[in-house]
This record gives C-alpha cells, structure tokens and sequence, in this order.
C-alpha cells in the first residue's frame, strides 16, 4: 500500500475480487425485459470480503446512492491531468457522461493543519467547483459520512476564518453524499461494467418507449388521447367537473347528475361531445356501484376514440373495483403506452393493482391448502393432481383438490387415503388418468378401499355425506364458498375496499361519508344478529374500516408494504413490492445499481442506533421508575 498504508479495508468488495464477482452476476442475475426486477448484479446484495492488499491506484470507480443524480455512475482514470484547476492531482477520475471528477489531490495548507493528511479526496462538479471531499493517503476512499460537503470554486482557496457558504465545510444534506463507493482493480472488469450500463441504458429505452408494454389501440372516429383545444364540454360535463373540485357527489342530483348527463348524450352534436359524456355516465355508475353500466359507458367511450386517455383510466379503476385486477393491469399499461406524462398517479395506480393482484393469487394459496385440509374425511386426505394425464406423473400441488370435491374428465391423479400412502400402495384409490371416466369423490373412493380391505361395506358420515352434496355443486369449493352455497361473500376477499363495497378511488378523509356509509351498510349486513351474518364476517368488516380509515395504513396496504421482502444471497433484504413494480415500468427514475441497494448498510445503521436510543430511552424510564419507589 502507498502512502505507508499495508493494509486497507475496502468499503463493499475488494478490487480484486470484484471481476470474479461481476462475471458471476453478468451470468446469474441480470434481468430480462418486462419482467418485474432491478438492474443489479451479484444477487442485489453486499458482500464484505475481508481485507486486501492495495497496491495500485484502481482503473475506474463505481459511486452511487447520491440524490445528485449525475455523481453516480461510472469513472475512468484519466490519463493525463485535467486543466482549468487550481489543484495538484495525484490521480483524476471521469465521470464517463456526466463530467463529474473523483480526484485525489494536494491538500491545502488549511487541510493539513487540520487534518494531518497530505492528500485529500474531492468531487468536482462540471462547473469546476469542489462539491464534496474525504481525508486522503489512500488509494481508495470510503463512503457515507465520511465524506463532507465543501464549497469551493476552482478559484476559490478555502478560508475557513471567512465563515462563507463558499469557503465553509457545512452541515448539508446526507442524501446527497456518495453512499457507495467500489474501486475496480481491472480494465477488464470496468469494461464489463460500461456493457452492464449499456444494457440498463437500453431497458430504460424500451421502458420509455412502450416496447414491452400491450399494443396501442386503434378503430374508432380518431386515435386523439382526449378532446381538441378550444373543445367546448357539454354543460352536465362542465358542472361534474366544478362539483368534484369541491368534493361533492353530483352523481344524485343537480345540473350534473346521472339523470342529466344521460338526458344530454341523444343531442351531443359531435363524437368527442358523445365520448366525454359517456365518460361521466361510466363515473356515475361506478360510484352507485353499478358496475355493468358502467362497463358498458366505458365501452362506448373507447369505441369512439380508443387511446381517450381519461376514459382507459376509468377503464382500469372500474377493473379493479370488479376484482378483475389482470385486465386492469392492462388498462392501466395501455395508459402507460398512450400517455406516459401527463399522468403523475400512473405509476400508484399501477403498483396498487399489482398489489392487489399478488393478494389475490396469496388468497389461492392459501385457501388451496386450506380447502384439502378442510376437506379430509376418516378414510381420505385428499385428491392428488399429477401432470401428464398420468397417475405416475409429476405431482402439481397446486391443483390438489379436497376429498369433498366432484373428479372429473381431464384430471389425472390418485386419491390419497388413510393411512397416508403413496401411488399403487395401500393408501391410495381411484388412480386416474384424463381419460373419460365417471365423476366421483375421494371420500367415496377411500371408503370403498377401505371397504374391500376389510370386508366391510362402504358408509359415509353424516357430515362427509352433506359436504359431497355440497361441494359436487361447485367443482372448486373454499371455506367461504362453503359458507354461501358456492358464492364468494365480499368479506371473503382479502381487498378492503371490496369487503366494504367502496370505489377504489373513494376520497380518504375521516369525514368520508361514503366510507361511514359503506362501514354502516357491511356491519348491518354481517352483523351476528342478523340472518348470514356472523362473528368472523363482521369483525373482518371492522379491520377494513380501520385501515382505510388511518391515511397511512391504507398507504402501506396499497403499496404492500406488509409483503416480505426477498432475502439476497447475503442475507440482507431486497426492494420493496413498491420498488419492484416501479423500477419494472420506470427503470428511469432509478440509477445504474450493478452492486445492489446503495442504502442497505445506511438503513441497517439507522435501524442500529435506532434500537440503541429505544433501548437506553427504557432504561431511563426505569431508572426514574425506581427512584419514585
């Protein structure tokens, strides 16, 4: 090591380890199109390797973290010193695109005496002047707070008597301080991660250009996005919009109601004038909760003018409040491709729905295992599905079904009975393949093994007699289906504004009288005391009302922020379900990240010193505690 320095503790991954690393991720861990992931190699975690020997200045540095989006990125060493400077550089480093410098060079007699370092690290921005710097003597520096905010121009010596915004180290924003710097030892290995930036920069490109998203809608009068300047809209469309600015329901009744916009639509005298129209009826009927006028109003809309932007985003809230949330997905990625800018909700709504859409597939899972548990009798465990339309062929989970449940055509597999036995062993009946064969349970089918191994005749119980005649009704019967004859209650699903019969879009204020409305209607209707009712329905009534109720509880359900995050391959915690589906339609407002989360070690020193104050908070408390005894 330079400089005196034998050892040196590099921040993340030591330069020589890194090439092995990088071509491990380029081969494991890069994302394709389209699909919901970061930009990351290396598993998107952060590895610390130890020490290394430094010997020589790296090639190139990688930075990142900084809210100064254009210091992160990519620096090559440059070979010759830069002009225009009132530095002396030991070494100079470029911002490949942005003309940001990482330099390490000659401390001024100020920062010596201060510090005791010959050499000190800055970061210059393209204006020439020195933005941020870090003690010096080594090769390569570290990151985070050890960096500070200086202001110098390039001739401007500091003075740190003066106390000026120019010559004074100060106190700034952390954010803006660089919380990931990696050395790269090798030429080789910061060409590879130039490539790895090219790949980011050309996902970024698709993404803006809608290549991977469905394709733009054509037919109809015109392919406009909404109506022409000078448009003048029909007056019940004029007087909804003055309504809504004031947050009342004009739907009821007065100049915009329902009654009047559809009384208006037989003398609308131009296409566009029809589309906006039916745009509103569409609104009015989604929020009485009709929601087949409503579909029918969109449809009509769109018919017109098929990229009408504001009629495929009502498009995509009616979707998600019919639960339909797959083709409200493609509703709002539509929007995305017809008009990426002028909607700034655009990227909640689609975090919302993909939210909404994992709860639902959790919901399948969930209930899968609960139905088959549900559904075991004295002589069977379940129906096992296997693939391949064969008895012997892979076991599918997932399609597992109860003993309760009807077996018909097109299913192969094998009743498992009691005892648990395996296919072609005793405990299992009723091998099958997809083959024509008459509809039969399991439950059925285990009694009659049963029977034959002992002699005796086959005999449901009252209770699996009862649930056979139930479930053959409903192919796929669950716990709640099994509750309503085969109907799903709303309270059943796990979306809180469909448990309270509320628009996806209701206004979140304590004083929302439709969400005090929706809460009344639900509890009478689930009440214990009423006819369908009971405990469960009506409690799970009451958790919906207290988290749309809290602003930042249904901010947090909304976002999912309740999902676990995936665990990388050292054990720290990935993105967000939020971060996900962001970075999956607008990788734009992400940096280039090659070594994973810049903020992973920032966040878990936070959550350390934050469980540190806790703690010695509660001591405090007791020590005052016991002093008062």
């Amino acid at each position: 090591m330079s400089n005196g320095h034998a050892g040196l503790k590099l921040h993340w991954r030591p330069a020589s380890c890194l090439f092995a690393l990088f071509q491990g991720a380029l081969s494991s861990s890069l994302v394709g199109p389209g699909a919901v992931g970061s930009f990351q190699g290396g598993g998107g975690g952060r590895r610390f390797a130890g020490y290394a020997q430094v010997t020589e200045p790296p090639v190139g540095f990688f930075i990142g973290g900084s809210s100064i989006r254009g210091l992160n990125g990519l620096y090559s060493r440059e070979q010759h010193v830069p002009g225009g400077f009132s530095h002396s550089f030991t070494f100079s480093y470029r911002h490949d695109y942005t003309g940001w410098r990482l330099c390490l060079v000659g401390a001024s007699d100020s920062v010596r005496r201060s510090t005791g370092r010959q050499t000190e690290w800055v970061l210059i921005d393209p204006d020439k002047a020195d933005r941020l710097r870090h003690d010096g003597d080594q090769l390569i520096p570290g990151s985070g707070r050890r960096w500070s905010h200086v202001h110098r121009t390039k001739d401007t010596e500091p003075n740190l008597k003066a106390g000026s915004a120019v010559a004074q180290a100060v106190e700034d924003d952390d954010d803006e301080l660089p919380w990931q710097v990696v050395g790269v030892g090798a030429q080789e290995m910061l060409e590879r991660l130039k490539r790895y930036f090219n790949f980011y920069k050309h996902e970024v490109q698709a993404a803006i250009s809608g290549r991977n998203l469905p394709a733009l809608p054509l037919g109809g009068k015109g392919l406009e996005t909404g109506p022409p300047d000078g448009f003048s809209l029909p007056s019940a469309v004029q007087a909804a919009e003055a309504s809504e600015a004031d947050g009342t329901d004009a739907c009821l009744e007065g100049p915009a109601s329902l009654e009047n916009v559809e009384a208006e639509l037989p003398m609308a005298d131009s296409p566009w004038a029809s589309a906006v129209l039916e745009l509103r009826r569409a609104r009015c009927h989604r929020r009485q909760r009709k929601l087949e006028e409503s579909e029918a109003a969109i449809g009509a809309a769109l018919s017109l003018f098929p990229r009408f932007a504001a009629a495929m985003e009502e498009q995509g809230k009616l979707r998600i409040d019919q639960g339909r949330y797959q083709q409200a997905i493609h509703s709002f990625e539509t929007l995305l491709h017809i008009d990426r800018r002028t909607w700034p909700s655009l990227a909640d709504w689609l975090v919302r729905v993909h939210t909404l859409k994992r709860r639902q597939e959790s919901d399948v899972l969930a209930e899968k295992a609960e139905v088959v548990a549900e559904g075991r009798t004295s002589q069977c465990l379940a129906w096992r599905q296997t693939g391949g339309c064969s008895p012997t062929g892979v076991l599918e989970p997932s399609a597992d079904k109860p003993c309760t449940a009807a077996i018909v055509n097109g299913n192969s597999g094998f009743c498992q009975c009691t005892p648990l036995g395996a296919r072609g062993a005793s405990g299992s009946a009723a091998e099958s393949t997809c083959d024509d064969h008459v509809p039969f349970t399991c439950a059925q089918k285990c009694a009659e093994r049963q029977q034959a191994e002992s002699g005796q005749r086959p005999k449901l119980s009252e209770e699996e007699a009862r649930l056979a005649a139930e479930v053959a009704k409903v192919a796929e019967a669950t716990p709640c289906s099994l509750l309503r004859g085969g109907h799903v209650p709303e309270w059943c699903h796990s979306d809180h504004y469909r448990v309270l019969g509320l628009r996806c879009d209701f206004a979140a204020t304590e004083e929302s009288e439709e969400l005090k409305r929706a809460y009344k209607r639900r509890s009478l209707q689930y009440h214990p005391d009423k006819p369908g009712g009971s405990a469960l329905a009506f409690q799970r009534v009451a958790d919906a009302h207290q988290v749309l109720l809290d602003p930042s509880k249904r901010r947090a359900f909304d976002e999912g922020s309740d999902f676990p995050r995936k665990r990388q391959q050292d054990g720290s915690e990935g993105e967000t379900h939020k971060e996900e589906v962001e970075k999956k339609y607008f990788p734009d407002r992400f940096d280039f990240q090659p070594f994973g989360d810049p903020h992973s070690d920032r966040r878990e020193a936070k959550a350390r010193q934050d469980k540190l104050l806790e703690r010695r908070r509660q001591e405090a408390l007791a020590r005052g505690a016991r002093a008062e005894l």
